[in-house]
């Protein structure tokens, strides 16, 4: 390639990334916007409500991700260095509750501890716990959470400092304190990183934190646009939400900044310690909580809650919720692939600086809970308000708004798979002519199929759960899964809504299978 013709393709370049990072930005763009303009009616923040929702968004952040974090490290930690009967199992079966979106969680537990639940016979009637309430909601979405702790405990368990570890024990420091001060110590950034994508989480919930009566902004998000039809003032309550979950977002950069590289002995996975008696049973009946509390029961519970007299009516609502959900999440998912295998490819390709400062822009979707991308994509549409009343538009702005929040999953997807191509064979194939274009889809497409299937499929379980922005940009008359569960269990009707969400939830125990099988085989010796 001549010196002209590169410096072309890097223009090229250049210009396509900084073209996808604005479509892909504009809605925080509008947002900030939006934030400065006068308000029709007072800013939440004018007085005292706005200040509310702040508070039971941290309280609930601090709560439920405090409690998210002890479960997913203390799950991780005993079936990473603990060898017991069943550790296999407990292996796969904790990430199950990942399946389980937090609303479903939240719908089924205050089922449970209703009047004439399944718990009124324990407690009795007069005597049952207030679970709709902050530390309700707080289990439940801890429950809910915990799995993206485990998971990036657990892997960093696995892959680092076994070897330090064997060599605490070996110097006479007891299991409990070659944990605490070797495995804590050395694998503290992937537990906060974790522990920074479950709060992310818990802040964006809408569904649990509304039916549990928590003032969270994700709620006032909605009664501020729903309910007063004040857009300026739910921007300024999103701008907060999405302030607060950039603050998570550098956490997260942060404890990943921590890591540093050691050697391949290092590198092994601990041996692990057999536990006996009183150490066996707590593992089994911890773990085998957080699984039943997770998945197990409210999957019983949902099963029975089906019965013939709702049957017809709840499998009608269910047919056009399911074919609506397949679709987006299908075309979400292939948009989303698409532009992020292109993103990985020019970024690879490129050593401008323009460019990985463009790829990082269209990547920061994934900062901004569903109900802030929504409020964005709103006052970004507002002016083309004819064209999103219609339902194909109003389609279009969901799956625009569906790209701009899970893009990240599918890039980093993506990128994990590029990097096991060796640039060698980027040089050989440009030595014999092959154009860009080919180059990636003769070289690197058939080798990292599986990683963007993987990334896919991530989009794919995402935009399947995704309520917030669901709620907020739909079409009229448009029901996913998602919002046809929300309908009917807010309106007490667990019973109708149980169909959908055990359809949801095993679409969800598919992938989350699939990953955590994946996870398992790239560690195996």
């Amino acid at each position: 390639m001549t010196a002209a013709a590169s410096s072309r393709s890097g223009y090229s370049t250049n210009l396509i990334v900084a073209g996808v990072a604005i479509i892909l930005v504009a809605p925080l763009i509008a947002l900030f916007a939006l934030s400065m303009a006068p308000a029709l009616a007072s800013s939440p923040f004018s007085s005292d409500v706005g200040w509310i929702y702040v508070r039971g968004t941290l309280a609930l952040a601090i709560g439920a991700g405090g409690a998210a974090c002890l479960f997913g490290v203390g799950a991780a930690m005993l079936v990473s260095l603990a060898d017991f009967p069943g550790r296999r199992l407990f292996e796969i079966a904790l990430v199950l509750p990942f399946a389980a979106p937090a609303y479903i969680l939240a719908y089924v537990f205050a089922d449970w501890f209703a009047p004439f639940g399944a718990l009124a016979g324990m407690f009795g009637a007069q005597n049952m716990p207030a679970i709709r309430s902050l530390p309700g909601a707080i289990i439940v979405l801890a429950i809910a959470t915990y799995p993206y702790i485990y998971l990036t405990t657990r892997a960093s368990l696995l892959g680092r400092g076994g070897a330090y570890f064997d060599a605490a024990r070996s110097l006479g420091a007891n299991p409990l304190a070659a944990c605490r001060r070797v495995a804590l110590g050395m694998n503290r950034p992937a537990i906060l990183g974790g522990t920074a994508l479950a709060v992310m989480e818990i802040i964006a919930d809408y569904g649990a934190a509304e039916h549990y009566g928590i003032q969270t902004l994700s709620v006032g998000i909605f009664r501020q646009w729903h309910g007063a039809g004040d857009l300026t003032g739910a921007t300024h309550l999103a701008l907060s939400l999405f302030l607060i979950a950039a603050l998570l977002v550098l956490l997260e950069d942060l404890s990943r900044r921590g890591r540093r590289a050691e050697g391949p002995r290092s590198t092994r996975p601990p041996s692990r310690i057999t536990l006996k008696g009183r150490d066996k049973l707590f593992a089994w009946g911890f773990l085998s909580s957080l699984v039943a509390l997770g998945f197990v029961l409210p999957t019983l519970t949902l099963i029975s809650k089906l019965s013939e007299t709702t049957a017809a009516s709840a499998i009608r609502g269910l047919q056009s919720a399911l074919i609506n959900t397949s679709a987006v999440a299908v075309l979400g998912a292939l948009i989303a692939c698409a532009i992020a295998s292109a993103l990985v490819f020019m970024a690879r390709a490129s050593r401008s600086k323009l460019v990985h400062i463009g790829v990082r822009l269209a990547s920061l979707g994934y900062a901004a809970p569903g109900a802030v991308i929504a409020i964005g994509v709103l006052a970004l549409s507002a002016p083309w308000g004819t064209v999103t009343s219609t339902a194909a538009g109003g389609l279009a702005v969901l799956i625009y708004a569906y790209v701009v929040r899970f893009l990240t999953a599918g890039y980093n997807a993506t990128a994990s798979g590029f990097e096991n191509v060796s640039p060698q064979l980027d040089d050989a194939a440009r030595s014999l002519g092959a154009s860009p274009t080919r180059v990636f889809t003769d070289v690197h497409a058939p080798m990292t199929r599986g990683a963007i299937l993987t990334g896919g499929a991530i989009i794919a379980l995402d935009i399947a759960k995704e309520l917030p922005a669901t709620l907020l940009l739909r079409p009229f008359n448009f029901e996913t899964l998602a919002t046809h569960i929300y309908r009917l269990a807010s309106d007490e009707r667990l019973a109708d809504a149980a169909p959908a969400a055990l359809t949801l939830l095993i679409f969800g125990t598919v992938m989350s299978l699939t990953i955590t099988l994946s996870t398992r085989a790239s560690h195996s010796k």
